[in-house]
């Protein structure tokens, strides 16, 4: 193949690959964008799912006040002495339902570093409003807006008045025990008692990110106060853990998507950080979304390029097939092209070039080569006595020794020359930058050839020699060496005689 048609091809097929290519990036900054929209819609879908807590936190929290603004009754003594006689203790933490259930009227556990009973009997008495709150809260239909299942909810009421705590689930406190009492002074969860005095009636402040005592990982709470006569008595409090977290974000829709995505929330006042889930693999982040929530919390989301190659196997499966096969169509196309053309310039009985070479194109070359010094050289060649081995030996034998005469014409010259065969014995060579000796030499270097492939056909030739001029055309030099093989064979015919 020619080198243009080498470049051609090579331009061709890079082309192919860049199509294809195209079309994969395509996909590949599609399948970007619509992933970074999913993205968003989970963080959306995050901030939903706090906004529905504070919500249902509100509401909880409303309902307690209401409770406990109603004039209380007085307390009998049955009912102190039923509550006082639940009312035990763990260590130095006092309370009900303190490891199992010893007072019925109460879901939860009430913890308090108080031993005295009488002083928080009234509220105890109330609390069961706090369970009603929490249970109806859980049973919405649309309980799935907020922070998932309702086992994994820590929600509870304290109360800053009396100083005790109220969990709405059954807590052993030999597990869990309150100690911080004064955490609201001391700023232990990142918020002040201030930050609630400042709050209106029913809303909702965000802690910072900070280490529970009771699990010794890293939560967040919602905090509602609580005011009773315009003071503030409590706080209703649920914790945001890192399952809370997961439930949040984990990608329903999308199972493969979990297993790539990595998930963290950043306080950004005290640069705690809740791991929420980590990918199988750390290869390359493919998709990154950042966000920041209300409250300084600073959401990041990061999917590993592994998602899309695990996800969009059929696509690079498409694109491997689409460009294979282009770019075997390409080589196809391109060998059949340069077959297509060695038939065409070729002879089919003996491979040398046949008279369709003898075109302008090669004439123009060859004057140039002339005009600029350098000889051209033709050399007419014709087998003798054919008609008589086709007489006498038949077709197939003289079509041998034509070809046998070929096959000696091609091993004697070089690659730059031209071997052509015009019809049936009769021949031509076109020797480009060749000396007088090589071309006065080439008969007997094709004769020795013959000597040596077929010594017992006996076979001969004549040949006439002529060096191509500034204005010949190609027919001029044929004619011309034509014309001195003619010569050159009717010298020989006598010599013979």
């Amino acid at each position: 193949m020619k080198l243009p048609h080498k470049a051609l091809r090579l331009f061709i097929s890079a082309s192919v690959v860049l199509l294809t290519s195209s079309f994969l990036i395509y996909e590949l900054i599609s399948s970007h964008k619509a992933m970074s929209a999913y993205m968003r819609y989970i963080i959306e879908k995050a901030d939903s799912s706090f906004l529905y807590e504070k919500y249902q936190n509100q509401g909880i929290a409303a309902h307690l006040m209401r409770t406990f603004a109603v004039p209380a009754r007085p307390v009998s003594a049955e009912q102190r002495d039923e509550i006082c006689r639940a009312f035990g203790h763990v260590n130095s933490v006092y309370g009900l339902n303190l490891i199992r259930h010893n007072y019925s009227a109460l879901s939860g556990t009430l913890q308090t570093p108080s031993n005295n009973c009488d002083a928080i009997v009234s509220d105890i008495l109330l609390l069961p409003a706090f369970d009603r709150a929490v249970v109806v809260n859980r049973d919405q239909a649309d309980y799935g807006k907020g922070l998932a299942a309702s086992a994994q909810n820590f929600r509870y009421y304290l109360d800053l008045q009396h100083h005790y705590i109220y969990f709405s689930a059954l807590i052993n406190t030999h597990q869990f025990a309150m100690h911080h009492w004064t955490f609201l002074q001391q700023g232990l969860l990142g918020i002040h008692k201030a930050d609630i005095d400042g709050l209106f009636t029913g809303h909702t402040a965000l802690s910072s990110i900070y280490q529970d005592d009771r699990t010794e990982l890293n939560v967040m709470s919602f905090l509602t106060p609580v005011y009773l006569e315009g003071k503030l008595k409590g706080m209703v409090m649920v914790d945001i853990n890192k399952q809370n977290l997961q439930n949040i974000v984990y990608t329903h829709d999308r199972p493969q998507v979990w297993r790539y995505l990595d998930a963290r929330l950043t306080d950004t006042h005290s640069d705690k950080t809740i791991i929420i889930h980590e990918s199988e693999n750390d290869l390359f982040p493919y998709v990154n979304y950042v966000r920041d929530l209300p409250g300084g919390l600073h959401v990041e989301l990061s999917l590993d390029i592994l998602y899309f190659f695990v996800s969009s196997w059929k696509i690079f499966v498409f694109f491997l097939l689409a460009t294979a096969l282009l770019l075997n169509m390409v080589r196809l196309h391109f060998r059949l092209y340069h077959n297509v053309t060695q038939e065409n310039i070729s002879d089919a009985m003996t491979g040398l070039y046949n008279r369709k070479i003898l075109t302008p194109t090669l004439e123009q070359r060859l004057q140039r080569l002339v005009k600029s010094g350098t000889p051209v050289t033709f050399i007419a060649i014709d087998l003798d006595k054919l008609k008589t081995i086709n007489d006498t030996l038949g077709h197939q034998e003289g079509d041998l020794a034509i070809t046998l005469l070929a096959q000696a014409i091609e091993a004697s010259i070089r690659k730059s020359d031209y071997a052509i065969r015009l019809g049936g014995d009769e021949f031509c060579v076109i020797l480009v930058d060749a000396t007088p000796e090589m071309a006065s030499q080439l008969p007997a270097r094709i004769a020795s050839h013959l000597i040596t492939t077929a010594p017992e056909k006996h076979l001969r030739f004549s040949s006439g020699s002529y060096t191509m001029q500034p204005e010949d055309t190609l027919h001029d030099a044929y004619k011309a060496s034509d014309e001195q093989l003619y010569f050159n064979k009717q010298q020989n015919q006598l010599r013979s005689c």
